[in-house]
């Protein structure tokens, strides 16, 4: 008998924290029970539901259990080790760089909306998260204009000693320079979070009742002014609006999964009948039992967001098991209040839940036809372009220059159809002769020579046409390296300037038409994502350069660090307007003293 087995016999039927080790001691996967003793054994016992359980289970060779006292204190233990030790096949909620937050520090004496990534404990209001970031811009577009809130950052706002542009359109209060009073400034903006928050009623009326005055006070403009603002708040809370059933705030949670355990959560927030967030979550390394996971994500999802994340009222989820009444029991302690899990069978609370469901199938569909993607893109390279194996490493080629200053080029390198940047490279091509052509084949012989040279791709995209094919294929047969070449050129009108809605075209060697690649189709997708890759690299690069040989030069001057010369570029915007400025320009805008605004000019005259 193994020592695991042996501890398997003996664990006690009492509530408390398991901890799975991997042979190294490596957490594994942390989990709760109100009996560890049935719960840890069942993972041994009978087939694993999930893929991952079952890789886990392969890697596990110790469990440890931490005894607790019931199963809230279990709860509470569990999610601090887990915070502490992060293991890999627990419920790890990333970032998603697609569904943003808005967030209002409302310990600032003139607060604003700034959209963030992350929400964090933090004392601040958070709005969402919002699935249409477009949509999302559109409607603090809307409440900055008629609330007339700062828009500026805070060291804008700090340094700022005259109104912006804003406040001359009458778009800004101006509180930077005390045109209105925190009070005044703070009712603007809680009448904008309002509605921010799908509460906008209130203010609704109250933007009537001012309207109704303005005009019988015969003050029409005015009157204008504040029904073109009812319109456009009226339009920001429709498309917030569904029919909830009752003006209540819930949490919704819909759970889509798929027969090797691949599973999405889509989590809809709505607040006094107002859907003011939805966001999908996928788990694919978690490792636990599938019925866990809906309670283990939204024990995650609370503990790390701060007062007011958890509704007052209702969190309505699917069916939660034994785990429901501890994660009451948590989220009670966590909102200050009662808060309820609810399983609805029938009602308009069913409808929302089956909604948020439909949202989680179709999110792991798409993912489905994701994942499905650059398989299918190899393929239809491979076939298209008569290559001889599947494409599993394809690199890519791009050019970045502003006229002769500062040629930079980026090779970019996808492996399997995804991006592969542990493998990106970016040269500097100064000195190399004044064209494209030239450039790129150069590129080419100081990826395919020199020391670090690495094993060959299996297909090589240029950004291109024609010319940089012959310019490239040349330089292969010189160093005799055979691999399959494709030049993506962009689409051009008739008069032979790019345009968006002309497809691309897509050139091969030997091959005297372009190459017949429907423009949707998944191989020019997947080319085209290449293309924009290096494309992408390469700018970002060639602006890196370009910031870096400026700040060089500004601290060539006596008297400018690097400090100030960042401060230079920021004000002027340019090294060209800086060389351009006379002393006093200097002076004021950046507040160089004298002396030292005379040597910036001074430094140019002699050297520019």
């Amino acid at each position: 008998m193994s020592e695991l087995e042996a501890k398997l016999k003996v664990l006690p039927d009492h509530p408390g924290v398991y901890i799975m080790l991997a042979g190294d001691g490596k957490i594994l996967y942390i989990g709760k029970a109100i009996s560890l003793r049935k719960r840890v054994r069942s993972y041994f016992s009978g087939r694993p539901d999930r893929a991952k359980t079952a890789l886990l289970l392969t890697k596990v060779r110790d469990v440890e259990v931490i005894l607790a006292g019931s199963e809230v204190e279990a709860l509470l233990l569990e999610n601090n080790l887990i915070k502490k030790h992060r293991p890999p096949f627990n419920v790890e909620l990333k970032d998603d760089k697609n569904y943003p937050y808005v967030r209002l520090d409302r310990s600032q004496t003139f607060p604003r909306f700034e959209v963030v990534r992350r929400r964090r404990a933090d004392g601040a209001r958070y709005f969402g998260p919002f699935p249409a970031v477009s949509a999302l811009r559109a409607t603090l577009g809307i409440l900055n204009k008629h609330f007339r809130l700062r828009r500026c950052r805070g060291e804008r706002f700090v340094n700022r000693v005259r109104p912006c542009l804003n406040y001359q359109m009458n778009l800004c209060a101006a509180p930077c320079c005390q045109k209105v009073t925190p009070a005044e400034y703070r009712r603007l903006i809680s009448s904008a979070a309002l509605i921010l928050g799908g509460r906008g009623r209130p203010v609704l009326k109250s933007l009537e009742r001012r309207m109704l005055k303005a005009a019988e006070g015969l003050d029409f403009e005015a009157a204008a002014g504040l029904r073109d603002a009812l319109a456009d708040i009226k339009l920001v809370l429709e498309n917030q609006t569904i029919d909830a059933g009752r003006d209540e705030d819930l949490d919704v949670l819909g759970v889509a999964s798929r027969t090797d355990g691949d599973c999405v959560l889509y989590f809809l927030t709505i607040r006094r009948g107002n859907v003011v967030g939805g966001r999908p979550f996928s788990f694919l390394e978690y490792g636990g039992r599938q019925e866990e996971l809906p309670g283990a994500f939204l024990q995650r999802h609370y503990s790390d967001g701060g007062e007011g994340a958890c509704p007052p009222q209702v969190v309505v989820v699917p069916e939660l098991g034994e785990a429901s009444e501890a994660l009451e029991s948590w989220l009670a302690k966590i909102r200050g209040s009662r808060v309820q899990l609810v399983v609805p069978s029938r009602g308009r609370r069913l409808q929302l839940l089956r909604l948020a469901q439909k949202n989680a199938e179709d999110y792991l569909t798409r993912q489905v036809a994701a994942e499905d993607f650059p398989s299918q893109a190899l393929h239809e390279l491979t076939r298209t372009c008569k290559l001889k194996a599947l494409p599993k490493v394809i690199e890519g080629i791009d050019i970045s220059n502003l006229q002769e200053d500062g040629v930079v080029a980026s090779l970019v390198c996808f492996r399997s159809g995804q991006a592969s940047k542990s493998d990106y490279r970016h040269y500097r091509l100064d000195g190399v002769a004044p064209d494209d052509f030239a450039r790129m084949a150069e590129v080419v012989r100081r990826r395919f020579t020199g020391v670090h040279c690495r094993s060959q791709p299996d297909l090589l995209i240029l950004d291109g046409g024609r010319p940089q094919l012959v310019a490239v294929g040349r330089v292969l047969r010189e160093l005799n390296i055979e691999v399959p070449l494709i030049a993506v050129a962009k689409g051009r009108d008739d008069r032979g300037r790019k345009d968006r809605k002309v497809p691309d075209s897509f050139y091969q060697p030997g091959r005297k038409d372009a190459l017949s690649l429907a423009p949707r189709s998944s191989g020019a997708r997947l080319l085209q994502q290449v293309r924009d890759e290096a494309h992408r690299f390469a700018v970002n690069y060639h602006r890196l350069v370009r910031k870096r040989e400026r700040e060089t030069v500004l601290v060539e001057v006596e008297g400018v660090g690097k400090a100030r010369a960042l401060r230079l570029l920021k004000v002027f915007g340019s090294l060209e307007k800086i060389i351009q400025a006379s002393p006093e320009e200097l002076v004021e805008k950046a507040g160089l003293p004298f002396s030292v605004a005379r040597n910036v000019c001074n430094f140019f005259e002699q050297y520019y």
